[in-house]
């Protein structure tokens, strides 16, 4: 069963309230637009943009469905695919609407959440938020698409400075700006108690983030939903607030969830990559079960596709000559993201029952053209990572070859 909790206020400031939201429990769909553009333009934009949801919630509730009842690589796409056809036309409509009126400057800020079978997902466009309390401690989902935002990124500015900013309301990305928009889109699987946050920048400008952490781990969400506008006004109220908490019903694998997140935070690839930045990426990732003695990947056979262990054991054979056995956390077969489909050096089978998260060459590619400053990361990573595995090889032919020198004619 849902939890949830839906504020919004106009504040203490403003004569009208441009946010909107929506909470349909029975589809699972909960969303909050700020409205960007003045009185009237800018409640249009977002009203117009919470219509665009509501009309897709079954549609959304449905692929969720899917999902849960099959949870894999191809069916949590379809979740974020579909999501992102969404937000699509609600841009759209924002923007032929404003174009037909002459409102043009009229958007909206944009944060959903799509939640059952176990997992969460989100669609992010603007400087609205999103955030996941678990365990008591509050971690961002999104990003701020801000003008300041991209100064404190790029070094330019501090984020004290930003606080301070004329420019700090300034968003480079909203819905209706353009007829297309790319938005942020991501899932995560939800444990036990876990709370997901959305809520406009009314809150996040008026309350820090210690508060909120503080206040959403209250037991009663009606209540912490309540404080958090309250907490908003009390520092100041000068802009719309908006509050949405949602406590999903929790994944059945719990221990596997949190092994997969592990490998997330851990794999070189992703390694000290921002949790947000990691949901991002886990787009990329497929997950394969195997058992004791299946093939992963065989000698001689074209792959393009790099594992990493999340459970169980891996044995490396070459003939019939057993090589290594690797373990949760330990990766092969990166050679393959970089260089056109190569034969495999090696015979990787299951030692044990277990899993492994699949990363394919295309799904990195794509990716890559689709978010280039976070796959330009990845990509420095990869190249760093087959760096020193080249001087290894280097190293090690270099004492083949010493020992053979040694050796009589």
């Amino acid at each position: 069963m849902i939890r949830y909790s839906a504020f919004t206020d106009t504040g203490r400031r403003r004569k009208s309230n441009e946010d909107a939201l929506l909470a349909d429990v029975d589809n699972g769909v909960f969303v909050v637009a700020d409205g960007v553009g003045g009185r009237a333009a800018g409640e249009v934009a977002s009203s117009i943009t919470i219509d665009t949801f509501q009309q897709a919630a079954p549609e959304l509730a449905a692929v969720v469905r899917a999902y849960a009842a099959r949870p894999e690589w191809s069916t949590r796409n379809a979740v974020l695919e579909l999501l992102d056809s969404v937000c699509q036309n609600a841009s759209r409509r924002v923007y032929d609407e404003a174009e037909a009126h002459a409102r043009r400057g009229m958007t909206t800020t944009l944060v959903a959440a799509v939640v059952g079978g176990g997992s969460c997902f989100l669609a992010h466009v603007g400087d609205s938020r999103a955030y996941l309390v678990r365990d008591g401690l509050i971690r961002q989902l999104t990003e701020d698409h801000s003008m300041v935002n991209e100064l404190v990124r790029s070094g330019q500015m501090s984020r004290d400075q930003a606080l301070r900013s004329r420019y700090r309301n300034v968003i480079t990305r909203a819905i209706g700006l353009y007829p297309t928009v790319q938005a942020d889109l991501m899932s995560l699987e939800i444990l036990p108690g876990d709370r997901v946050l959305l809520s406009s920048d009314g809150l996040s400008d008026m309350v820090e983030m210690g508060r909120i952490e503080a206040v959403t781990a209250e037991d009663d969400i009606e209540t912490a939903g309540r404080r958090l506008i309250e907490e908003a006004l009390d520092g100041g109220g000068h802009d719309n607030v908006t509050v949405v908490m949602v406590e999903p019903e929790a994944t059945p694998q719990t221990e596997a969830a949190r092994a997969r997140a592990r490998i997330m935070e851990t794999l070189f690839l992703f390694e000290g990559m921002p949790f947000h930045v990691r949901l991002r990426v886990s787009r990329i990732c497929e997950e394969l079960f195997f058992t004791p003695g299946q093939v992963l990947v065989r000698e001689g056979e074209a792959g393009d596709s790099m594992f990493a262990i999340v459970q169980g054991q891996v044995k490396v054979k070459k003939g019939e000559v057993e090589l290594a056995t690797l373990h949760s956390g330990e990766h092969f077969g990166e050679l393959a993201l970089v260089e056109p489909v190569q034969p495999r050096t090696a015979t990787v089978e299951g030692a044990a029952f277990g899993s492994a998260i699949v990363v394919r060459r295309k799904l990195l590619t794509e990716f890559c053209q689709r978010e280039p400053e976070v796959g330009s990361q990845i990509l420095w990573r990869l190249l760093a990572t087959l760096g020193v595995r080249l001087q290894q090889t280097n190293a090690l032919a270099a004492k083949r070859l010493s020992g053979h020198a040694d050796e009589p004619a």
